[in-house]
């Protein structure tokens, strides 16, 4: 293993990582989270449920970014067409949020497109 002594090596690399973060594509860039007034409503959708089939789905919420996983596969980022709906990026699969009159989920819905 070779251990880098020389400072030029450390400042080659940090221009390198910085073009790679740029060239990431545009829809990963994107907020997946719409404007604040949905944001508050989306929140209350994150945590753990689960499905009629017997898997677990996992919703997370950050500032900016909404992330859903299935069962044990890492978090991907979906997009919220509105505080009720939930896409994923290939369009395929959709999570519909029922709630309460006070807002909060009372169940949600897992649904699948197929391909033709």
């Amino acid at each position: 293993m070779k251990i880098w002594t020389n400072p030029r090596h450390l400042m080659l690399t940090a221009p390198l990582l910085a073009l790679l973060s740029l060239a990431a594509p545009a829809g990963a860039q994107e907020p997946t989270v719409p404007a604040v007034a949905e944001r508050s409503l989306l929140r209350s959708a994150q945590g753990e449920y689960l499905l009629e089939d017997g898997r677990t789905l996992k919703v997370h919420v950050g500032a900016r970014r909404l992330g859903v996983s299935v069962d044990e596969s890492p978090l991907e980022p979906w997009r919220a067409e509105n505080a009720e709906l939930l896409v994923s990026p290939d369009g395929l699969r959709r999570v519909r949020l029922y709630r309460n009159g006070d807002g909060t989920v009372s169940r949600i819905a897992f649904e699948t497109d197929r391909l033709r």
